[in-house]
């Protein structure tokens, strides 16, 4: 296109833009903007819109009139990157170096059209002049990498940095940039070897360093690789602080969490005790609880920090706690409402083999004592009073310690999730009236809005308690109205809202009795539940099913796989068309694969559910289990 047309239809094109930019410029007080500067925010505009011919013209309009802006020379090379380019810029590039003749980017970058242009020989020797130049500046061999990297100079820029080593007399200089180049050549084995070299000498870079090791292991035998060269450093005289934790890190990342919490332990990070905290939190979070352990008690053990020690004891206490639940042999596919709130079965069973609830109260008291009236303390207070209500039952204990925390607490956070567990407290001793109060309180005294969605949630816990089927749908009528579509609470109103009106009257007595059955679950009689749920009868468009389902879930979580297969297989005979067939066939192919030890016995079940309900919801992962159980069969 002719360049006067070019420019004519730019400027006809760019007036809504130059206007916002003028406005812009004038609405700023004290500031004025050059007309470059416009030029450039158009021109800007212009590429993220993709209109990159128009948007290089500008630029190279700005750069004729002042060549020493280089900064505008980069962005219309970033918008011309092929080797087709290469002269073109070339020839704009020698025209800035003729006022800017020692600028090392740009002498980095002329080394690049060079080699892109096939004229490698002159290329590397502008590169080895800069070098030359520039021995003792980072800053020069970063640029330098760069333009090598996107040239495509690999071999070159690897010899280059390996000669300068030698003339700067230090092994282990421009160690980042060299793995850089490694890792982008695929060779995991050097890349790491350097890494690792750099880390040595830069510990504040652990993170970032740690991070790439992490980026080498998405390749096959990157770790073999890795491992050995990090244990071939620390081999090596000196303090290795740094390392061990970037080993703890890359084994965490790989799931070796002994060895990942064994390698810490094996060595001196005592002055690491930031970086040790970070990795026992991730391990906790992986559920990985005694090499959690382990590192929350080296903490509390050697830290000088009281309240690095507080979070430490309360983390470690955590682990205990989390013991507490039922461990199972594998994580179901398939769950009863999982994770709704307000059909909660949560079953902690306390663990005489490793006395997992005494060293739990033991460590939240002592926390207590450390760190009195402070938030980690009423933290602790929670987590005793917590257990004391779902583990120990001892009710009335658990009163009185949310109590404390409502009452006491120095934060609005955990004395707003103490006096909602109050509440659920006096349910579980079947007292509505003092959850009614409480509730009342709970408003009243944190000022919050009654149609709060928490607020309301604890009251919808109320009304199935209360067994008001008409007062509950008002409810969670509110809770939709009050809950952002992104909250969970949302979610678990409108599952509950689905299982109230697609299953019989308000006055419907099978609906009244699975009510109760969950206001047993809550209260953690679950025998009692069981037998109600039993009692129900009705067909296919009754509440019947989903009680059927209830037994099998709490039967499950009790560990009676026997009375479960039972129910399971009654459920099936029984129910061929309810909704609720896919995840009780799940859960009976799961009883078979794990509990009876018998995978091959699973298939037909786990066929059934790809055959006939394709809907179901976990169905990609349980294709992915069915090809492992017949040789990568569909």
């Amino acid at each position: 296109m002719n360049r006067v047309i070019t420019g004519l239809l730019l400027v006809i094109l760019s007036i809504p833009l130059l206007v916002l930019d003028t406005a812009n410029a004038q609405s700023l007080p004290g500031r004025t903007r050059s007309k470059d500067q416009i030029l450039e925010q158009r021109a800007s505009s212009l590429a993220r819109l993709g209109r990159t011919e128009e948007a290089v013209d500008i630029y190279l309009e700005i750069l004729y009139k002042n060549p020493r802006n280089y900064n505008v020379y980069f962005r219309v090379s970033n918008l011309m990157p092929g080797p087709e380019n290469a002269l073109v810029l070339l020839e704009i590039l020698e025209d800035i170096l003729k006022t800017q003749s020692k600028n090392t980017r740009l002498l980095a970058e002329k080394g690049r059209l060079l080699y892109l242009l096939d004229r490698k020989e002159e290329a590397v020797q502008d590169w080895q002049r800069i070098i030359q130049k520039s021995r003792n500046d980072k800053f020069t061999y970063t640029s330098l990498t760069n333009a090598m990297l996107q040239a495509g100079a690999t071999t070159e820029a690897i010899e280059l940095l390996n000669e300068s080593r030698i003339t700067l007399n230090d092994p282990q200089a421009f160690a980042f940039d060299l793995a850089r180049i490694y890792a982008a050549a695929h060779d995991y084995d050097l890349a790491s070897r350097e890494y690792l070299a750099h880390l040595d000498k830069n510990p504040g870079m652990l993170d970032h360093i740690s991070n790439q090791l992490i980026r080498l292991l998405e390749n096959d035998g990157a770790f073999e690789l890795i491992n050995a060269n990090m244990k071939q450093r620390m081999a090596l005289p000196g303090e290795h602080q740094t390392l061990v934790l970037a080993q703890a890190k890359i084994l965490l990342h790989e799931q070796h969490y002994a060895e990942c919490a064994r390698t810490i332990l094996a060595s001196d990070v005592s002055r690491s005790m930031k970086h040790v905290m970070a990795i026992a939190n991730d391990l906790m979070a992986e559920q990985a609880w005694v090499p959690a352990a382990d590192l929350f008690l080296f903490i509390s053990a050697n830290s000088r920090d009281k309240r690095q020690i507080g979070e430490a004891l309360l983390n470690l206490a955590s682990t205990y706690e989390n013991r507490l639940h039922r461990e199972e042999s594998y994580k179901s596919l398939s769950g009863y409402f999982q994770g709704n709130q307000f059909l909660d079965l949560d079953v902690r069973f306390p663990s005489d083999e490793d006395a997992s609830l005494g060293r739990t109260l033991k460590l939240y008291d002592s926390l207590q004592t450390l760190l009195p009236r402070t938030h980690e303390a009423f933290q602790a207070s929670f987590h005793i009073a917590e257990i004391q209500l779902m583990v120990s039952g001892d009710v009335d204990r658990a009163i009185r310690g949310f109590q404390n925390i409502f009452s006491n607490a120095p934060r609005n956070d955990i004395r707003l999730a103490g006096g909602r567990r109050l509440v659920d407290a006096w349910l579980v001793k079947g007292d509505t009236s003092a959850a009614i109060r409480t509730l009342d309180e709970i408003v009243g005294k944190l000022n919050l809005d009654e149609d709060a969605p928490q607020i309301v949630a604890s009251r919808i816990k109320i009304r199935i308690h209360q067994g008001d089927l008409p007062r509950l749908k008002k409810e969670l009528l509110n809770l939709s109205g009050a809950a952002s579509p992104a909250d969970p609470i949302f979610n678990d109103g409108l599952e509950l809202m689905a299982l109230l009106e697609g299953n019989g009257e308000e006055n419907d007595p099978q609906l009244q009795s699975y009510l109760k059955a969950e206001r047993f679950v809550s209260q953690h009689k679950l025998t009692e539940a069981i037998k109600t749920l039993g009692d129900i009868r009705g067909g296919s468009t009754s509440i019947a099913d989903e009680a059927g389902v209830r037994s099998i879930q709490i039967l499950l979580a009790l560990g009676n796989s026997n009375d479960a297969v039972k129910a399971m297989d009654n459920f099936l005979s029984t129910y061929s068309d309810s909704p609720w067939r896919a995840h009780v066939l799940v859960w009976r192919g799961e009883d078979l694969q794990f509990t009876q030890n018998n995978p091959q016995a699973a298939i037909p079940f786990y066929e059934e559910v790809i055959i006939n309900h394709p809907q179901y919801l976990g169905i990609q992962e349980l294709r992915i289990r069915l090809r492992s159980l017949i040789g990568g069969g569909s």
